[in-house]
């Protein structure tokens, strides 16, 4: 079995072109069950932006990088990149690795009516990646054990390492707002001009399938 080390974490943003909202919500669904269904998989989430509704992002996890390859090359991907030419009007997919993993490994979560997706993105200022990365990671264990955390994992991306990503799950709205008046997330607010170029949060629904 693929350790920790070995797992690819990937968060992929699909922006439908306008009007084509329903078409490629359609094609993303379809892509759910079969994925979970590999071998290598171990949480394919569909998630789809609460204030853009255009906007859906997949919350993926593979064993390690032979079964996101082999993911990436199964029929039904192919079927789906040939299939939503027009669809998308931008598109964008990150591969991480996993900092400080959870004990006890989550796969693919039956969704809750209420719950609030976190994911998140910060793109370090230069020469203070190292810096970011160190609050950032303050911030985990703390997190878990608020009550209304259901999920709340920090990744690192492989192809920019400057970059960091959450992805976060919280019961409901309300445990999402007890969250965001913690002190250590006051503190978050108030570091992030001094060490981030750049960052997207975005707040999401699951996708039922």
């Amino acid at each position: 079995m693929a350790n920790h080390v070995d797992q690819i974490i990937v968060v992929a943003h699909f922006k439908a072109t306008p009007g084509k909202e329903a078409a490629l919500l359609e094609l993303l669904r379809g892509l759910v069950e079969p994925t979970r269904n590999e071998a290598g998989c171990i949480r394919y989430e569909l998630n789809q932006e609460i204030e853009n509704p255009a906007a859906f992002t997949f919350a993926e996890k593979f064993s390690d990088r032979e079964s996101f390859e082999a993911h990436s090359k199964s029929p039904y991907i192919k079927s789906f990149r040939d299939r939503s030419a027009g669809l998308i009007e931008s598109r964008q997919v990150r591969l991480h690795r996993e900092l400080l993993p959870a004990a006890q490994q989550q796969s693919n979560r039956a969704r809750t009516d209420g719950e609030v997706i976190v994911i998140a993105h910060f793109t370090a200022k230069s020469g203070k990646q190292e810096e970011l990365s160190t609050f950032l990671q303050g911030l985990v264990e703390p997190t878990r054990r608020e009550p209304g955390c259901a999920r709340y994992e920090l990744n690192q991306d492989l192809d920019d390492p400057a970059t960091f990503s959450f992805v976060e799950t919280f019961v409901d709205q309300k445990a999402f707002e007890a969250h965001c008046k913690m002190p250590y997330i006051d503190r978050l607010f108030e570091t992030l001009p001094v060490v981030v170029e750049k960052q997207y949060i975005g707040l999401h629904k699951q996708v039922q399938v």
